[in-house]
């Protein structure tokens, strides 16, 4: 349901879009066609059983769905989305455990990731950004993020 909802201009809920007729590419389907597209593209990503390069090329889809109808604040939302599985990707490679400096800049992008995702209303991403990072956070940041923000996002999940 998070992906169905965005805000215009006067916060009022949207969904029908325009369509750009001097695309003749994208004609091939409406601008409501792509959004529903993007979404569904989305909403895979999102999947408990989606693997992450799946997911990355699903929301490359989304992203260029959503780019097809200048669906700006969906197609930003999709983007932090697929910001946060690139990293994931990233952390499968080893990094070596000595690197301090690696580790805190891994724990800050992650930190601004969590953020952004956070301001998008993908909380699940958020959770799952966070059992990512968890072997390269020290014990202080794990504790401190598990107790002041994902107990509070699992409830949310719900």
């Amino acid at each position: 349901m998070r992906w169905l909802t965005q805000k215009d201009s006067q916060n009022g809920a949207t969904f029908a879009t325009c369509n750009n007729i001097n695309d003749v590419e994208a004609m091939g389907m409406t601008s409501d066609e792509f959004v529903s597209e993007g979404i569904n593209n989305a909403e895979l990503a999102e999947g408990v059983e989606t693997e992450l390069d799946q997911s990355q090329m699903l929301l490359e889809r989304a992203i260029w769905c959503f780019e097809q109808t200048d669906n700006i604040d969906l197609a930003a939302k999709a983007r932090v989305h697929y910001s946060s599985i690139v990293f994931r990707l990233e952390l499968q490679h080893s990094y070596d455990e000595k690197d301090a400096n690696a580790f805190a800049l891994l724990e800050t992008r992650a930190a601004s990731l969590m953020e952004s995702l956070t301001k998008e209303g993908l909380t699940f991403e958020v959770l799952n950004l966070f059992v990512a990072m968890e072997p390269f956070l020290s014990v202080y940041a794990k504790n401190e993020l598990e107790r002041l923000v994902v107990r509070k996002l699992r409830g949310k999940e719900r």
